[in-house]
């Protein structure tokens, strides 16, 4: 009996020399650190023109998911506003996650403004790639794509969209460098920008245009110009951004 009882302390103390000073991990369950990132196309565009970033994306193990609009080319922001509360839940079930990113180019950051405008915490970071954010000053020329085009006017509800403070908000304005033919009693080639825009631009939209608003942090100024926005050059400004909490 007593050596029954002799063997059961002899166990019980090598147990606490062993947990004393061996320390044995507890798998514990833990979120996906790397937030999943939806891609929203621009004005006259469809989730096509995300191609290059969908490669990289894969690649560097970041999920990602591209945005399929009812009206992919002429929507409005508001009406692409509430399809993306749709495809947020979805992602957030999906994916296991709290939070997503989101990245949008020219028109599709305005759809991003419109959705985060309600205060909701699903959206950790913003980048807004050639985001007309103030307008885009020749934009009244295209009436053949409403209600889309609409938005992308000076003062549109699109560009007066409130801030939500939950998110952060991250800009990459470009400053295209080209050469253009212009008419100025004579016709000469003019270098930098758009001669029928004041100030530096991409060709279509003014740098001060995405970068207007005070919280805005911009993150880049690529010499490309507005349609050639979503390369790897963009991705690569972007990369510190995507997957982050």
């Amino acid at each position: 009996m007593q050596i029954t009882n002799f063997k059961s302390v002899f166990i019980f103390l090598i147990c606490i020399i062993f947990f004393t000073f061996f320390h044995v991990p507890v798998a514990v369950s833990q979120p996906n650190e790397v937030l999943p990132v939806v891609l929203i196309h621009g004005y006259r565009q469809d989730e096509s023109s995300w191609n290059v970033w969908e490669e990289l994306l894969s690649k560097d193990g970041i999920p990602y998911y591209t945005a399929s609009f009812e009206d992919d080319f002429c929507g409005s922001a508001e009406e692409h506003a509430r399809e993306l509360v749709q495809l947020v839940e979805f992602i957030k079930k999906e994916e296991q996650s709290d939070k997503v990113n989101m990245v949008g180019f020219s028109k599709g950051g305005l759809d991003a403004r419109v959705y985060l405008q309600d205060d909701n915490e699903n959206v950790a970071n913003l980048i807004m790639i050639g985001t007309p954010n103030d307008g885009a000053p020749l934009a009244h020329w295209d009436i053949l794509c409403n209600p889309a085009s609409e938005d992308l006017e000076p003062g549109s509800l699109a560009t007066n969209a409130e801030r939500n403070p939950n998110t952060n908000y991250y800009t990459i304005s470009a400053n295209y460098i080209g050469w253009y033919l212009h008419f100025n009693g004579v016709w000469t080639f003019e270098m930098n920008g758009n001669p029928y825009i004041p100030g530096p631009d991409d060709g279509l939209v003014p740098v001060e245009s995405v970068e207007s608003k005070p919280y805005f942090h911009n993150i880049g100024h690529p010499s490309d110009y507005h349609l050639d926005l979503q390369t790897e050059n963009e991705y690569t400004l972007s990369r510190s951004i995507l997957g982050k909490n």
